[in-house]
């Protein structure tokens, strides 16, 4: 009992890191590329080709500027890359197929 008892701590703390379907869950903000014609470029600890749209050069989700409440989404971004935290991104195909982020989850860790 003892032993299976450990074994469900140890296991416990692991959570699944990756991106499928519409959603990147448990993943770090490993790069944020900021142009200034309005758009930026997410990549993340998850792998991108599992998600049902299409991420820019295969690894690369898209926040565009001009989508309501951007400077929310990215200054959340910001601060979960800057205090290595998980975050859970969800995304959607825009007009053209490409990856396009909905909106963020930060939670307390």
């Amino acid at each position: 009992m003892k032993k299976l008892f450990v074994l469900l701590l140890l296991f416990s703390g692991f959570t699944q890191a990756d991106c499928e379907g519409t959603s990147c869950s448990n993943v770090y903000v490993d790069m944020l590329y900021a142009r200034a014609y309005g758009d930026v470029s997410i990549g993340t600890s998850g792998t991108e080709t599992g998600l049902t749209c299409s991420p820019k050069s295969d690894v690369y989700l898209r926040l565009l500027y001009s989508d309501v409440s951007s400077d929310l989404v990215y200054s959340t971004l910001l601060a979960a890359q800057m205090a290595n935290k998980l975050v859970n991104i969800k995304v959607a195909a825009d007009s053209t197929g490409e990856c396009k982020v909905l909106y963020v989850k930060l939670a307390r860790q």
